[in-house]
């Protein structure tokens, strides 16, 4: 008997005229997610390597199978063909995640995740992932995704904010949520010390608000006056208390200023005569800033770029530099680069009241050095030089001048020989050819090509949530080294760009991550170059106020029964205390209790029914758990209620109404009446019984439910010569 589901899995092999099993080839979880509205969801998938260099790979949702054109229909999530595009109603909002690398010990194996943010009701259905190659096709299996209602999903309401803003300007930004929901959205308040907290009052450098929509929307007002540093701050709102980072929801601002922190920096130190030196400037600046840049001696402007190059310098280019940045909001100017470029000694003159004399060196030229210019670690090197000079030289002097200052070598032969090359070798090395006239030199540069060496990685151990964090990878090699950093959700390359930001250079990769708690775990950096590669891993520890904090209930919720509650929460670090509050009057009040964890019952009362809540808290911060509600069952306490006036007259000619009222959870479901007279025999089966004045007795009833059973008190009806009415236990 073949499995569920196998007949179809056949179906779509024969229409791929292929022999393996999907089984083989693409790896989709089969299973139902249930997510918020307003959320994001990331579908695992891997499917298996093939020689094709070529193939088609699309993401469905409810796809369906089209006898007559023998291809699945249906929405098209994510494809990377044209010939068959993405929704529309997806742009924007997906993202195909591949990594062929991400799996050790499975390269044959490229990760095919399919992650969607901003989550609509409408995105609900079946998504299965498809392989189209040259002669093979397949279809995974498909994820159930269920999208939930949302009330407190919220949105950044854009149309009344101007941006650019203007420096010193106050502006006014509402977040708003439907009015179904319970609380105000948050923005989050970047307070002193670094400290960030989600807020919906008042804070320190913002003015936060709430009021009432349009539409009876709940809106949070976040009011700021901007200064030039606010250009490119990220204001972010989230739904109250929400846990769910992907529920922010954020905007950034831009604050058009004059020039900031205009800074020149030179690319290299040490300039010689002929060399060609670049002078960079940067500047903070909103809108784009123009530079212009100065020569100290010369007010005239040299070159209207953020980078000048000088090339072939001579000694007349030494001199101070500078550069200045500037807008039409104002102008900066940049610190001092100072050139003193050296040269070697020139034809030298002498003369004299009657006679010019000119004296010019034949001094070796046309110096050649031969060799490699490139050379492994551990292989040897060997240079030689060589001249054109007349009288022949006489002596060779070899310099290495691997930084700023040479450092002379002890060969004083043609030939430079070196049996094993270091990285410290790596540099210029001039040789100086001397003969009877004088001394002429020339110099050539060497690179020791190695692996990556000294990787280091940078990055704080232990962070708050929500923090910004740097993780900073710097290596030394040649050539320049490729850098990968990968975390516990994969490369940090595909991660929201909301929540982060790469730098990149010759020898330094920075990563600014807004941390959230999903963060936590192993990260690599990996430098890598023909030469080899080297990793070297970190942990991150992220701390979080409690999250998912419930109220758990343990024992039988029975009178006199003995039941304890449970405060549950997953914190780091963990809870140092907890608080325990009941509802009284629709507010919520403190249990006089010890700050435990559990809250217990000995012996439960009636009076302990209600809903019941636990705040957990640690150094971070504390979180309130919904409501859980305890309902006490108890047998009934009964109480004959009756229509008489009074306790000791009543008209004989007029029957007596009895209602037989339990005060009993849950309610009582069974009622019996009985006359003492004769209380084998039940009188009525309803709650209600009406005693006619022939039939004077003692009277009593009893009501049970599923906890058991109880018995009124007697009430004595038309009987005395008063025609008295008492009661009798």
């Amino acid at each position: 008997m073949l499995p569920k589901g196998i007949p179809l899995l056949l179906l779509v092999l024969l229409m791929g005229s292929c022999t393996s099993s999907n089984k083989e080839l693409i790896n989709v979880p089969e299973e139902t997610k249930q997510i918020d509205e307003g959320s994001c969801v990331t579908i695992p998938c891997f499917y298996k390597k093939t020689e094709e260099e070529t193939y088609t790979l699309l993401w469905f949702k409810d796809p369906k199978f089209n006898e007559a054109s023998k291809m699945f229909n249906g929405t098209i999530v994510y494809s990377n063909t044209d010939k068959r595009p993405q929704s529309l109603d997806y742009s924007g909002r997906v993202e195909n995640i591949t990594d062929a690398t991400s799996q050790e010990n499975k390269e044959d194996w490229i990760k095919c995740d399919l992650r969607i943010t901003d989550l609509q009701k409408t995105d609900s259905g079946n998504y299965t992932f498809r392989f189209i190659g040259s002669d093979k096709r397949f279809m995974s299996k498909a994820l159930s995704l269920k999208v939930k209602d949302n009330p407190c999903k919220v949105h950044i309401e854009t149309s009344e904010l101007k941006n650019p803003l203007n420096e010193s300007e106050e502006f006014t930004v509402r977040c708003s949520t439907f009015g179904s929901c319970d609380f105000h959205p948050e923005w989050l308040d970047h307070t002193s010390g670094q400290k960030q907290e989600w807020t919906s009052s008042l804070s320190t450098d913002m003015i936060i608000e709430t009021e009432e929509g349009k539409e009876g929307r709940k809106v949070t007002k976040l009011k700021l006056k901007v200064t030039w540093k606010d250009d490119n701050r990220i204001l972010s709102c989230r739904p109250a208390k929400s846990e769910d980072s992907c529920q922010i929801r954020n905007i950034t601002l831009f604050v058009e200023h004059a020039p900031q922190e205009t800074k020149a920096t030179v690319s290299s130190e040490g300039v010689k005569e002929g060399d060609s030196v670049t002078l960079s400037c940067t500047s903070r600046g909103r809108p784009d800033v123009s530079f212009s840049w100065f020569k100290k001696e010369n007010i005239e402007k040299s070159q209207q770029m953020s980078d000048f190059k000088l090339t072939n310098v001579k000694p007349e280019d030494s001199g101070e530099y500078y550069c200045e940045a500037k807008n039409k909001h104002g102008s900066n100017e940049s610190n001092i680069i100072v050139i003193n470029v050296k040269y070697g000694p020139k034809v030298v003159t002498y003369s004299s009241k009657f006679t010019l004399f000119l004296f010019l060196t034949d001094s070796p030229r046309s110096i050649k050095i031969e060799g490699t210019t490139s050379v492994k670690v551990g292989t040897p090197l060997i240079l030689t030089c060589s001249a054109d000079a007349d009288p022949q030289p006489h002596t060779y002097k070899w310099k290495h001048t691997p930084g700023l200052s040479s450092v002379p070598l002890s060969m004083e032969t043609r030939q430079l020989n070196i049996e094993k090359v270091t990285i410290q070798h790596a540099g210029l090395y001039t040789c100086d050819v001397t003969n009877a006239i004088g001394t002429g030199s020339n110099t050539t540069q060497i690179n020791v090509l190695y692996p990556p060496s000294n990787l280091s990685l940078t990055m704080k151990r232990e962070v708050r949530e929500f923090d910004v964090i740097s993780i900073i990878c710097t290596v030394q090699s040649f050539p320049e080294s490729h850098f990968t950093v990968t975390g516990p959700l994969g490369g940090l390359r595909y991660i929201q760009e909301n929540r982060r930001n790469i730098t990149a250079s010759a020898d330094m990769l920075t990563v600014y991550l807004n941390v959230t708690e999903s963060d936590a775990g192993m990260y690599t950096c990996r430098a890598e170059n023909q030469e080899g590669k080297y990793d070297v891993k970190k942990e991150l520890n992220v701390l979080h106020a409690p999250k998912n904090v419930t109220a758990k209930i343990k024992g039988e919720q029975t009178f006199g029964n003995e039941l304890t509650l449970t405060c549950e929460a997953r914190a780091n670090p963990a809870p140092s205390s907890y608080e325990w509050k009941k509802c009284f009057n629709g507010q919520l009040n403190n249990v006089e209790q010890k700050h435990e964890q559990r809250l217990r019952f000995l012996s439960l009362e009636i009076s302990d029914s209600g809903q019941y809540a636990c705040i957990a808290r640690n150094s971070i911060g504390k979180t309130e758990s919904p409501c859980v509600e305890i309902k006490v069952k108890y047998a009934p306490n009964i109480k004959i209620v009756h229509n008489m006036t009074t306790l000791t007259q009543w008209n004989w000619e007029f029957p007596v109404y009895l209602t037989c009222s339990a005060d009993a959870y849950p309610p009582a479901t069974v009622y019996n009446w009985y006359r003492e007279e004769d209380n084998k025999t039940a009188l009525s089966e309803h709650q209600n019984f009406t005693v006619q004045p022939q039939n004077p007795g003692m009277y009593y009833c009893t009501a049970a439910n599923a906890i058991g059973e109880s018995r009124s008190k007697n009430i004595m009806l038309f009987t005395g010569s008063e025609y008295e009415i008492t009661h009798k236990k």
